[in-house]
């Protein structure tokens, strides 16, 4: 059989679906939602970062990682077979060649208008060039295998297919469409689902008020059960009782794993670091709180001056410079303990859903259901932040609809 079903128009649906074509094959595409790629236009902030320079399967993980040390290599050998089929070189190739420019910063692409809806628009062009059929606000009902194929149908429409590439995406911005529905018909069909979970998303901290809507560059550490993790850099944001910020996305997944195991799970925040605070702190006449504004946001400086009884009034050159070490140290080591966190209402991505172990990394194939494929975010996969997951999702694709 010629035709192919796509169930899910995001990017890894139209990227499967354009490489089908590609290949000659009939392609229909199942879209839950009115129009394709409607999550890509929340991305990024509007912006869209697609890809990255720094690509490789250190940026991904699963949730093996957080059940068994043995199968850690499992994670990073998926990720850089499939990499190894379309990466990200190939990916600008291919926008290249629909006619889509791009600009890179600090190894971030983005669309060169700096606006989502390019990205989408270029991918949704070529599926209407390719005369691609798109059948729109399809809630799928049911998924049944048959001698010949699958039966994909809803409360009034059946459509049969030899194959199908099941790109819906996982549970994170179910406003977008994303509510992990596939996960059900795909359990049915054999697979081991592994429970999904919010991903690059919002932590939960008890920090004063006085700190909502601030934004401050520094230092994260994520510390398990009294043990550093992992540390990342960049702006650290206070918003409606949480934690926000790349930072704290990039961390959010092992902290999140932690949560759900009971483990104390904290954030220890450096403020006082590549700054120029130990000069500013050496200049006698200035006051202990006229040196901290120079290199930390006012607010942070006078919530913690506050909280720890100490006189921003007082003269430098009267300070001891123990009292000076002792002050740096607090800007240095302040701490959060980490409560909980957003849903998958604020979550970027999912952890979660496919085992990778039931999957063929070279063609994307059901290693349970023959004639199943899979692309994007329904897999047991989630990177970075920076482009990563947008990538993932078009490799594949591209690998699924090279193949189905």
């Amino acid at each position: 059989m010629n035709r192919i079903i796509v169930v899910g128009g995001g990017v890894a649906g139209m990227m499967a679906a354009i490489r089908a074509a590609d290949r000659g094959k009939k392609v229909t595409i199942l879209e839950k939602n009115s129009e394709l790629g409607k999550k890509i236009l929340i991305t990024g902030n509007g912006r869209c970062n697609f890809t990255n320079e720094d690509m490789k399967s250190d940026y991904y993980m699963s949730s093996l990682r957080f059940t068994d040390d043995r199968t850690g290599e499992i994670t990073r050998e998926f990720v850089d077979k499939v990499l190894s089929g379309y990466n990200n070189i190939d990916f600008l190739d291919t926008l290249s060649g629909l006619g889509m420019s791009y600009y890179v910063r600090e190894g971030y692409y983005y669309p060169k208008t700096d606006e989502a809806r390019t990205f989408r628009d270029a991918l949704e062009s070529e599926i209407k060039r390719r005369d691609i059929e798109v059948v729109y606000n399809f809630n799928l009902r049911s998924i049944e295998k048959t001698s010949d194929g699958f039966l994909l149908s809803d409360k009034k429409r059946e459509y049969h297919s030899g194959s199908i590439v099941i790109a819906a995406g996982g549970n994170a911005a179910p406003k977008t469409g994303s509510s992990g529905d596939c996960y059900y018909y795909l359990k049915k069909l054999g697979h081991n689902i592994l429970e999904p979970q919010p991903a690059l998303t919002t932590l939960k901290a008890a920090y004063p008020s006085d700190l909502q809507g601030v934004n401050a560059l520094s230092s994260i550490s994520l510390k398990i059960d009294n043990k550093i993790i992992r540390t990342e850099k960049g702006f650290i944001k206070y918003y409606k009782g949480m934690l926000s910020g790349i930072p704290v996305y990039q961390l959010s997944v092992e902290a999140i794993a932690a949560l759900r195991q009971n483990s104390k799970v904290e954030l220890i925040v450096d403020f006082a670091t590549d700054t120029n605070l130990q000069n500013a702190m050496s200049l006698k006449g200035s006051t202990v709180r006229e040196a901290l504004y120079k290199s930390i946001n006012p607010k942070i400086v006078d919530v913690i001056l506050r909280d720890n009884n100490i006189d921003g009034e007082m003269l430098l050159g009267v300070v001891d410079e123990s009292d000076i070490k002792h002050i740096i140290e607090l800007f240095s080591n302040v701490n959060y303990e980490i409560i909980g966190f957003g849903g998958f209402d604020s979550a970027q991505a999912t952890l979660g859903g496919v085992d990778i172990r039931e999957i063929n990394p070279d063609t994307m194939e059901s290693r349970i259901c023959k004639g199943l494929y899979m692309a994007g975010e329904i897999i047991d996969i989630v990177g970075r932040c920076g482009g990563y997951n947008i990538q993932w999702a078009s490799s594949t694709a591209v690998i699924a609809g090279s193949n189905a």
